[in-house]
């Protein structure tokens, strides 16, 4: 069903509970480079460019691509109706890929990660086995981040800074298979702590069912339902 709509009975408040005492995450380092410098020393990247944790990190948007890139996602933030906290998204918040294609995350604000739930740092499996932890650092406006999805399966990625307000998002390489196509809520409590807050109820939004991101291809941000995306802080 890819109907946006609260589900009922919620398990937020375990994750919320959870969450209280989790480790914090820590964003890794990944291969940088700008306008009028060299690239990253030669042990940090991939044949192609990409390195399988640390992506491609460009701190400038005319910074030359060492890859071709397939898709490209916007972190963006917008200010919410009725509320002081502002929306902070990926758009599109779902997107359909093929394995092996690179995605492009054009980071137009400032203080954005792109950071897979992953067990290495203390987090609940949400990308395929034998995917590593994934991460960007946590860059400056105008950057952009290339990543390669080499896994079939679903991966579910958050912003560092910004994971409790919901800013999550799914990408599904050819298949809504693996640990990221199991609900949050229905994933059990135990060491490893889930998203958290918004970020739980936004990837549990029925219109980001993986097979319902597969069928559309991109599911906006817009068509999260509003329930889902209410801050859960207060």
């Amino acid at each position: 069903m890819c109907d946006s709509q609260l589900t009922g009975g919620r398990t937020e408040r375990r994750q919320v509970l959870r969450a209280l005492g989790a480790r914090t995450v820590l964003v890794g380092l990944g291969t940088t480079a700008s306008a009028g410098q060299e690239g990253p020393p030669a042990e940090l990247i991939s044949g192609d460019g990409i390195h399988p944790v640390f992506g491609f990190s460009a701190l400038e948007a005319d910074v030359e691509a060492p890859v071709g890139v397939d898709h490209t996602v916007e972190a963006l933030i917008r200010p919410r109706e009725g509320g002081e906290i502002p929306e902070f998204y990926f758009e599109p918040t779902g997107l359909a890929i093929e394995p092996g294609d690179t995605v492009r995350f054009d980071l137009t604000t400032p203080h954005r990660s792109v950071t897979a739930y992953h067990p290495a740092p203390g987090m609940t499996q949400r990308v395929p086995d034998g995917v590593p932890p994934f991460s960007s650092p946590v860059l400056a406006g105008g950057a952009y981040w290339l990543y390669t999805f080499e896994e079939e399966g679903v991966y579910d990625f958050h912003c560092g800074p910004h994971e409790a307000f919901g800013h999550v998002g799914r990408i599904v390489a050819g298949s809504a298979t693996g640990p990221g196509a199991t609900p949050v809520a229905d994933v059990e409590p135990g060491e490893l702590r889930g998203p958290i807050f918004t970020a739980a109820t936004v990837l549990d939004d029925p219109a980001l069912d993986p097979d319902c991101v597969l069928d559309r291809g991109r599911v906006s941000w817009d068509e999260i339902a509003p329930e889902s995306k209410l801050p859960q802080l207060s």
